[in-house]
């Protein structure tokens, strides 16, 4: 008995030691981003570890080992002082080309107000807080990555989109924009001259914009808000740049897939579907009927949470309910408006479960934005898809999900979107391929040795356990990008030349003067 007793001790000695004290940021006011720091954190939970959640979105119950700090003023702050000026709509955001140094210093400043929020700054402050790995979204803001070295603990990004050369720097160096595109592109694979001459002004651009106008910017937060903090916490903080290249583990929503297969340093794992649910959530009772019950199957409609219904105009509203109407097939879709005239086969709801609707058998095709996770859940499920983007990220997952094979792209377009979604339905409809396709990708996404899930578990486990995974840590971040481009090779390969040049030209004009003419024989 007693020999049992001390073994159960032994054991729950063993499992509490194992358990880590993890903090999660994600910054973003936004329920896609939402959804993907909940999937981090629930997984977390799972595994045993206690979890500090820095979010605009906490959850509605209280859950044993998490600490939420609610951080939503923040962004229902920032959201009024968006739209005070007027009718500033995701449409009209939409037909706009979205500059990315504006999204930069917008992002910087949303991030120094969320860690200037009280409970923020309550929780930083206090020395008595220490956590074993800091996690953090990485969203167009470096100067976060001062977070870590506040609490001594190992930086993990969390990437929300497909790799691209603004996160790849940070733990590498730049990708090659040649086969690389920029994360808010709308040029497709395999680039033409024109297209890879772009893609390399797009990189060289943004990279010298940001270094004169976003780099000092967060330089000043840095050195202000986090070194005040850290004073507090009674550390020194390491110097802007050795904090920002300091991560141990880049963890990235991508898949192959799905997405484009970049090269990757040792530090950079590819989860993307880790906030998916492995056991699937029942349709309410309403839905569960109307999807069991579609005799020519179901369509689901959603572009997610940035565009909303009263972002569309009445004219656009009213054509897609006549178009719907014209179906066979049931319609679902997430709308926020109440409409009118709504036709039989249309079945309108606020919110929508939709990995349970994807996960339905009778579901023919799904009608999306094109973001990151709705592409994700898709793929996951099975499922073909229609894709409509209108800003970021979405251009670039539906030139993928296009390429792929498993759906088609529809341009937003106020004048040509009804014929074109018409026509996109009448392909999908009739050709069997983006169904067989769809499944065929599903089963090579499914194809891992681990769910993505565990996977994240595993490597932020393994990042703390052998101290930051220093031996993972590329090279060519000790390389400055003149090197990496051979720059100083260049320079001196010409001085060689010049001097050469200077030295050999007097000799050879000297040989030149002295060469006899020959002088032509007379006849």
């Amino acid at each position: 008995m007693a020999l049992k007793i001390f073994l159960l001790g032994v054991l729950l000695f063993t499992s509490y030691s194992d358990a880590l004290r993890l903090l999660v940021f994600f910054p973003m006011h936004a329920k896609s981003h939402s959804i993907l720091g909940h999937g981090v954190v629930d997984n977390l939970l799972a595994a045993g570890h206690e979890v500090v959640h820095i979010t605009h979105f906490p959850k509605d119950i209280t859950v044993p080992n998490l600490l939420e700090i609610n951080v939503s003023k923040v962004g229902e702050r920032i959201k009024k002082s968006l739209f005070k000026h007027g009718d500033l709509t995701i449409r009209k955001i939409a037909q706009a080309k979205l500059d990315p140094i504006v999204l930069m210093g917008f992002m910087c400043e949303v991030h120094r107000q969320v860690i200037e929020d009280p409970g923020v700054l309550e929780l930083f402050e206090n020395p008595k807080h220490k956590f074993d790995g800091v996690i953090l979204e990485w969203f167009y803001s470096k100067f976060v990555a001062g977070i870590a070295p506040l609490f001594g603990a190992p930086l993990i990004w969390v990437v929300s989109t497909e790799a691209h050369w603004q996160v790849l720097e940070l733990i590498d160096g730049p990708s090659n924009p040649a086969y690389n595109v920029d994360l808010f592109s709308t040029n497709s694979l395999p680039l033409n001259l024109f297209q890879r001459t772009e893609e390399l002004y797009t990189m060289v651009k943004v990279y010298i914009q940001s270094s004169y106008y976003i780099i000092p910017k967060e330089k000043d937060i840095y050195e202000s808000t986090l070194t005040s903090i850290a004073r507090k916490r009674g550390v020194t903080l390491p110097t802007f740049e050795e904090a920002v290249y300091n991560a141990s583990l880049m963890l990235i929503t991508s898949h192959p897939s799905i997405g484009t297969p970049y090269k990757l340093p040792q530090n950079a794992k590819l989860v993307a579907g880790y906030h998916i649910s492995t056991e699937v959530k029942p349709l309410p009772e309403d839905l569960k009927k109307l999807m069991d019950n579609a005799k020519y199957g179901v369509v689901y409609f959603s572009m997610g949470s940035h565009l909303k219904s009263s972002d569309m105009s009445e004219q656009m509203k009213n054509g897609l309910l006549k178009m719907f109407a014209k179906l066979d097939e049931t319609v679902i879709w997430k709308v926020e408006d109440d409409l009118e005239s709504v036709p039989k086969n249309v079945h309108l709801v606020k919110w929508a479960p939709q990995q349970s609707i994807l996960a339905h058998p009778n579901l023919k095709f799904f009608i999306t934005h094109g973001g990151q996770l709705s592409t994700t859940e898709a793929i996951h499920f099975g499922v073909p898809v229609i894709g409509i983007p209108i800003m970021g990220d979405q251009y670039v997952n539906m030139n993928s999900v296009s390429n792929k094979g498993f759906g088609i792209t529809v341009k937003w377009s106020e004048d040509s979107i009804i014929s074109d979604l018409t026509a996109a339905i009448q392909e999908i409809k009739t050709n069997p391929m983006y169904t067989t396709k769809a499944k065929e990708i599903s089963e090579i996404y499914h194809n891992r040795q681990v769910t993505p899930g565990k996977d994240l578990v595993y490597w932020v486990e393994y990042v703390i356990a052998t101290g930051g995974a220093l031996h993972l840590r590329s090279p060519g971040l000790s390389l400055p990008l003149y090197k990496k481009l051979y720059l100083d090779l260049l320079a001196l390969i010409i001085i060689v030349v010049y001097f050469v040049t200077k030295k050999l030209r007097p000799i050879i004009c000297k040989r030149c003067r002295r060469r006899p003419v020959k002088k032509e024989k007379t006849k």
